[in-house]
């Protein structure tokens, strides 16, 4: 497979599932990023669901504009984030083809190169699961292969999450990926229960992979190392893997 040389360091966000939360810690780093004084960007190779604008009537895309906000460009052209958007909420390749469209493989890597004059450190956000259909042709985990950069996993912080970041970890580390930490995501305090209190240290019984966080429901802090309290320096974690 070929590896595609970016100029620029960066991390790639990708997620246990759906719906974990990716794009909520992506822009909260590129927000510590940014706040710190690093030329900071964002990036999501496609996206679908769209979601339409009361005040105006049209369609926008909420994980391109969380991104978009996170790192102060909202003079940016949406596409420089996320170049293909598609509306059904589906994995990209099944949303694009109900468009009658199709992914646009070079275009996912492109859209990467423009980045590299324009940031310091670049936040790539990944699509669903690890294993989710990112076009006909690849998965998530064949796109990351492609980047090479050091992977986040951002995962549900309660019942079930052992056993789907476990899998997700094996399934990265199968590829030979280099793995930055693992964030656990309180994405709905409805759903929250016990396991919470407890899964971080289950985890860490079970893999060499750090757990670096645990961010409760509608947190607006920075994020924070799991119980050390130390700011997380994310330029530096990712350099460690290089």
């Amino acid at each position: 497979m070929d590896v595609y040389p970016l100029q620029i360091p960066g991390l790639m966000v990708v997620g246990t599932d759906t719906g974990v939360g990716k794009s909520y810690i992506s822009a909260a780093i590129a927000r510590q990023l940014t706040s710190e004084g690093v030329r900071t960007g964002a990036y999501k190779p496609a996206c679908s669901g769209s979601v339409i604008d009361e005040s105006t009537g049209q369609p926008y895309w909420e994980d391109v504009e969380l991104l978009r906000q996170a790192i102060g460009g909202t003079d940016l052209p949406p596409e420089r984030i996320c170049p293909q958007i598609f509306h059904a909420p589906l994995a990209p390749p099944v949303a694009a083809e109900k468009e009658g469209r199709s992914i646009d493989e070079a275009l996912l890597l492109e859209g990467v190169r423009w980045w590299e004059s324009q940031a310091e450190f670049l936040i790539v956000e990944g699509v669903g699961g690890v294993l989710c259909p990112l076009s006909s042709q690849q998965l998530i985990v064949d796109f990351a292969e492609k980047l090479k950069y050091p992977l986040l996993i951002v995962a549900r912080a309660g019942l079930g999450t052992i056993n789907h970041s476990l899998l997700t970890i094996e399934a990265l580390q199968q590829r030979g990926l280099k793995i930055a930490g693992l964030i656990l995501n309180d994405v709905d305090p409805e759903l929250s229960d016990e396991s919470r209190l407890s899964n971080a240290e289950q985890i860490q019984l079970w893999t060499s992979v750090p757990v670096l966080s645990f961010v409760p429901f509608d947190w607006q802090s920075n994020l924070l190392r799991y119980q050390s309290q130390d700011r997380i320096d994310w330029r530096q974690l990712s350099q460690d893997l290089l």
